[in-house]
This record gives C-alpha cells, structure tokens and sequence, in this order.
C-alpha cells in the first residue's frame, strides 16, 4: 500500500439537518469520478482506519506484505553504521579515533590528518 496524498475531512450539508464528512481524492484520481466506492471500516492504533474499494467483490480483508528487501541506499547505510561501530570499538584513545595501535587492523590502514 502506498500513500497518494492527504485530505482534510471536511463537511458536506445538502440540507440544514443532514451533514456528511467529505474526503476528497487528489486530482490525479478525477477518473474515477462516477464510479461506486465500497468503505470499510476498522482501527488502527486506536484510530479509525478507512479502505476504499472500486471492487464490489472486496471482502475487506487485506494482508500487509513484510518489507523484506532493503533499498540500495539502506543496504549501503546499513554497512557504513556497521563500520563506524566497529571502527570506535578497536580505536585507541589517542583523541580522534584515527589510528589504531593494532597495526594489522583496518584501523592501522587509515590516514591521520592531525
């Protein structure tokens, strides 16, 4: 499921004694204008959570797919946190976290520029 923007509930007042909450669909879905909107209801963190289907055959029932794979930058944010942790865990205490008194470390291998 994916977001497609954001509507703020607004009041719809044929007549004096009928009132209707309105959310409006971005304009990009104008097409669908016409069309008949199935509604369901249920919660979501103690809020109400609405789905809408164009399809008379909807049951309601809608199974959320875990995220398993990461994005490239994810993956590559993933691996540069890992580093930085293992690179202050083996840094010496000379102040900078640049240089490692362990020679044959990836630390060793760094320049200093101080």
């Amino acid at each position: 499921m994916k977001a497609i923007g954001k509507s703020k509930i607004t009041r719809l007042r044929p007549k004096k004694d009928i009132e209707y909450p309105l959310i409006r669909l971005p304009q990009s879905h104008s097409h669908l204008v016409g069309e008949t909107a199935y509604l369901f209801e249920t919660e979501h963190n103690g809020k109400p959570l609405f789905v809408i289907s164009l399809d008379e055959d909807f049951d309601g029932c809608i199974q959320s797919i875990p995220k398993t794979d990461n994005s490239d930058l994810e993956t590559r944010v993933e691996l540069l946190e890992k580093q930085i942790k293992s690179m202050n865990k083996s840094a010496s205490g000379d102040g900078c976290g640049c240089r490692d008194s362990n020679p044959g470390s990836k630390l060793g291998k760094l320049r200093s520029y101080h």
